[in-house]
């Protein structure tokens, strides 16, 4: 893409993201908590908290994915 403007549109609209993430994943931490009992740390809804553990895996390759492409979009905009 040629045109400085646009790559960093694009870079900030994807900072935005990567903000929106960070959100989903602290929400994802919240919830594991509150599925989790004080005794001993084993979960009050076992099919309920692998749900949420595969949300968490996706949401760590989407993180992932998502900082990759903030380090491509900044070497092409600077």
């Amino acid at each position: 893409m040629e045109n400085p403007r646009t790559i960093g549109e694009i870079l900030n609209q994807t900072k935005r993201i990567e903000e929106n993430n960070w959100n989903s994943t602290q929400y994802l931490n919240s919830i594991n908590m509150l599925l989790s009992s004080n005794d001993l740390g084993t979960t009050k809804d076992e099919s309920l908290s692998k749900k949420f553990e595969q949300l968490n895996h996706k949401m760590e390759d989407v993180n992932k994915l998502t900082e990759d492409l903030l380090s491509h979009l900044s070497s092409k905009h600077n």
